[in-house]
């Protein structure tokens, strides 16, 4: 592990850096108060990015978890609230699987794709429900094209 700093002792600014370290990389939030400003953050303890992953993992579930609750338990919801869940979820996935799956453990990943799994099939479920029931003037009409 190799790094190297250049700072402009007039500014007292950082002028170049340089770095060899793998590891989780990520910018903070700025605070309109703080005394030190971070551009980005290197983690490299496997067991302390697995943390910070499924912190962040769990504040996306918590938000995506309350609007699937909430579709679930309301009688007068459309379709169009489950397709938008279906896509939050399809987007999680993805997140998963390119951009957390270098850094993660094989467990969590299944842990977290297994709560996805789950929500994706009660949303499933209350689609089809709701389709079956819904008068047959509004049901999509099953066309065939051009048959080749």
């Amino acid at each position: 592990m190799s790094y190297l700093i250049k700072k402009d002792n007039k500014t007292n600014t950082i002028t170049y850096m340089q770095y060899d370290m793998k590891g989780y990389k990520f910018t903070p939030k700025s605070q309109k108060n703080a005394s030190i400003q971070v551009n980005q953050i290197v983690i490299i303890n496997p067991q302390m990015i697995d943390k910070i992953l499924t912190l962040k993992f769990n504040s996306t579930f918590k938000k995506l978890m309350a609007f699937v609750l909430n579709y679930l338990n309301d009688t007068s919801s459309d379709t169009t609230d489950g397709i938008y869940a279906l896509g939050e979820i399809d987007r999680l996935k993805s997140i998963i699987f390119n951009k957390y799956q270098a850094y993660l453990s094989v467990e969590k990943q299944k842990n977290f794709l297994d709560k996805l799994a789950f929500l994706e099939n009660q949303i499933n479920m209350k689609m089809m429900m709701a389709y079956q029931f819904m008068p047959p003037e509004y049901q999509e009409e099953q066309t065939q094209g051009r048959g080749r």
